[in-house]
């Protein structure tokens, strides 16, 4: 699976700011793989459909079983709405036993800075704590808490 370059989903004001996500997704085995890519090409799906989705990118290491996302978002509504719903919700309650520990990291960026080039995003997610549960988006965060940039995932 090679990397999917950023698919913008509309007009970005290259004077607002967005809240960006990146995440590394690890699986702990090969055999996790296939269907890892077909709850993947669901949650891609949804994405599409997604309101308040800005664009977003895929990447993936499968020999290293390592796979990245790349988002932006026109708030951190949007995107906790989009982490709530069906299917990312389930493929992540689905995956969580076979990840090895994930990375995630939101910083905002202004729309001039998009699409977010993968070297910042990785920079992001090496300079941000491991969570070993999964998920990007703890359930009682607040838009003001993921907003921030820089701001680490709490575990």
């Amino acid at each position: 699976m090679p990397t999917v370059p950023w698919r913008g989903k509309g007009a970005v004001d290259p004077h607002a700011d967005y809240l960006l996500l990146a995440t590394r997704l690890p699986l702990r085995s090969f055999t996790t793989m296939p269907r890892f890519l077909g709850l993947t090409a669901s949650v891609v799906r949804q994405l599409e459909r997604t309101p308040g989705l800005v664009g977003y990118s895929l990447r993936a290491q499968p020999f290293a079983r390592t796979f990245w996302t790349l988002s932006a978002w026109i708030d951190a509504r949007a995107l906790a709405a989009f982490v709530r719903e069906a299917p990312h919700d389930g493929v992540m309650a689905k995956l969580r036993p076979h990840m090895g520990l994930t990375r995630f990291a939101t910083w905002t960026a202004p729309g001039s800075a998009l699409p977010m080039p993968w070297d910042v995003a990785i920079e992001r997610l090496d300079h941000s704590a491991p969570d070993d549960r999964a998920r990007p988006f703890p359930a009682h965060a607040t838009e003001r808490d993921t907003a921030l940039p820089d701001k680490e995932q709490p575990s």
